[in-house]
């Protein structure tokens, strides 16, 4: 049975799908690779492609089609002792491994470090994060 999805459910679902396709990365990394591609820029509009947009795409299709609840869910047709690690990993990479440290680092390169001398940016860096 299919189930139609009122104004508000539609707009969180393309804002949550908007913050997946349209992060950080996609603002600033795009316009890098485009100064420093020289001739292959349409190789690197590909790989781009494929790894931002793709990648991202097929998780959330695999997810869909899946019809489980939750990521543990996905990880308990493996085993439990699986569903448990790769939850655990994958909620630390997403958080503290990688998000927190990035997102602290730039806004400390953009809002901090400039106003800072060069030599105290770790401990103000350190401090800030």
């Amino acid at each position: 049975m299919k189930k139609k999805l009122n104004f508000s459910q539609t707009l969180l679902i393309g804002s949550l799908l908007f913050g997946l396709y349209f992060g950080a990365g996609n603002l600033i990394f795009p316009i890098e690779l485009g100064q420093n591609s020289g001739y292959n820029l349409y190789k690197v509009v590909l790989g781009f492609i494929i790894s931002g947009v793709g990648l991202p795409l097929l998780g959330v299709v695999a997810s869909a089609i899946s019809k489980n609840d939750s990521l543990f869910e996905m990880g308990k047709t493996v085993s439990d002792k699986f569903a448990y690690i790769f939850t655990t990993a994958l909620y630390l990479t997403i958080g503290p491994f990688f998000a927190i440290p990035r997102t602290s680092t730039v806004a400390f390169e953009v809002g901090i470090a400039s106003n800072i001398s060069e030599k105290n940016t770790k401990l103000f860096l350190l401090i800030f994060s």
